[in-house]
């Protein structure tokens, strides 16, 4: 700790620049993962399949990338990794808007969350070559997009009336800002790092076996194999408790809520998801957030409201999940209201934990390129909680759905989806509000 913060102190304060480009980085690099989710309902229109099998298409590529690029990213430059991002995410929404068939665009969601997850690892491990701040701007855009992202689907599908298709369609010219961003984004660090190491590419070949054995760190980043696993040992509870908290959020909000609808909402049983899945990512940017904003108004509360046992948040997500379940059994919530609320607290748990796991890597790895390497990994929790929620929502799911439709004879209060194919390219609750729910328990 006293190494850490005598190497903060002779580190400047960064500038507005640095960190307004950290935080839109957060906002358009992220910007898709909450939007997918915001249509998951609506790209699985028409079917009969578990809501989590779009998890299971979001976390695989997920997992895969933040399981393995961690370990060699760094060998590569920021502008190649970058210009990654952009293409897998364009090639992603293209393949999603071109296509009818929906195990096609299954696909193409895991093209777009590859981009996703790998923007994440690499402008995160990116901070660490600036001051500390840039964690919380880049979460913090990580927030607003988590908000935006469902706020602006929602609004275009919702209240505008647009067809699912068509408002996933506007979202094409998004990726070209990160490049955009990425520009305008001082690099005195990197390129400093880069002229140390990253031109003696064809040096690092060692003459012999016994100056292969003594250069055993990589030039890039300076850490061995050893190291690294020294690393991923240290930072294994934050893992964990990340993995706790995202298998309770997802397997919540992708296969238990989405069996949830009421007789007396105003709104048509398509739009509870919805409107749960921005309620939920409200209180997700604030709990993200807050302890951005917080340092930016009044930065001597922050020690007083960082939370440092993160297992605590870990269970106050599990307990969401398990009153979700027994509402969705029992039905014993008389009202939406109740689950929306719940949705926003929800959503600040999961967020918070988020924002509090990476500064608590960030206190315990005091090197910073160990640090930059703990960051990237942290990131496995996410991607690991997520698939396995996934997997278990494929049998949540149609076992709730089966006992609201089968045992309680609730009907259109069983489904939060199009029971129509025709959902997902057209627009069809919008004047017809409740047209769609009288085939719904086919689903």
């Amino acid at each position: 700790m006293m190494e850490k913060s005598a190497e903060e102190t002779t580190r400047p304060k960064e500038t507005p620049r640095n960190i307004a480009c950290f935080f839109f980085l957060g906002v358009f690099s992220l910007i898709y993962d909450e939007t997918t989710l915001a249509a998951a309902e609506d790209v699985l229109a028409g079917s009969r399949i578990p809501t989590t099998i779009v998890i299971i298409a979001i976390a695989v590529p997920v997992l895969g990338v933040k399981t393995t690029a961690p370990w060699f990213l760094q060998k590569c430059s920021y502008l190649y990794k970058s210009c990654t991002v952009v293409l897998l995410l364009l090639v992603g929404v293209i393949v999603v808007v071109s296509v009818d068939n929906v195990h096609w665009r299954l696909f193409g969601i895991s093209v777009i969350e590859s981009g996703v997850s790998f923007s994440e690892i690499t402008f995160l491990a990116l901070t660490a070559s600036y001051h500390e701040v840039t964690v919380s701007a880049f979460v913090a855009g990580i927030g607003v997009s988590s908000l935006l992202g469902p706020l602006y689907y929602t609004g275009l599908t919702t209240w505008a009336c647009l067809a699912p298709r068509t408002a996933i369609s506007t979202t094409i010219p998004w990726p070209l800002l990160v490049l955009l961003i990425y520009a305008i984004l001082e690099k005195k660090d990197i390129d400093s790092k880069a002229t140390e190491g990253g031109d003696v590419k064809y040096e690092k070949l060692p003459s012999s076996e016994d100056d292969s054995d003594k250069q055993d760190p990589t030039i890039e980043n300076g850490l061995t194999w050893k190291d690294k696993f020294a690393v991923a040992k240290q930072i294994l509870p934050f893992i964990t408790y990340l993995f706790l908290t995202y298998f309770a959020e997802y397997l919540s909000n992708q296969a238990i809520i989405t069996t949830l609808a009421f007789s007396n909402s105003s709104f048509s049983s398509r739009d509870h998801y919805q409107y749960y899945i921005v309620c939920y990512q409200v209180g997700k940017f604030l709990g993200r957030s807050h302890i951005f904003l917080l340092s930016c108004t009044c930065s001597k509360v922050i020690p007083y409201v960082r939370v440092k046992r993160t297992w605590i948040l870990a269970l106050i997500e599990i307990a969401h999940m398990l009153f979700f379940l027994f509402a969705s059994w029992y039905r014993f919530v008389p009202h939406v209201s109740i689950i929306l609320i719940l949705c926003v607290t929800e959503g600040f748990v999961a967020g918070s934990m988020y924002i509090n796991s990476a500064y608590g890597v960030s206190e315990v790895i005091s090197d910073p390129k160990q640090r930059e390497f703990a960051l990237g990994l942290l990131t496995i929790g996410n991607g690991l909680g997520e698939l396995t929620a996934g997997f278990v929502g494929l049998h949540v799911e149609p076992r709730l759905k089966e006992h609201c439709v089968y045992d309680l004879e609730l009907r259109d209060q069983c489904i939060t989806r199009y029971p129509q194919q025709s959902g997902w390219a057209t627009s069809k609750h919008c004047g017809t509000d409740h047209e769609y729910n009288t085939n719904s328990t086919r689903l």
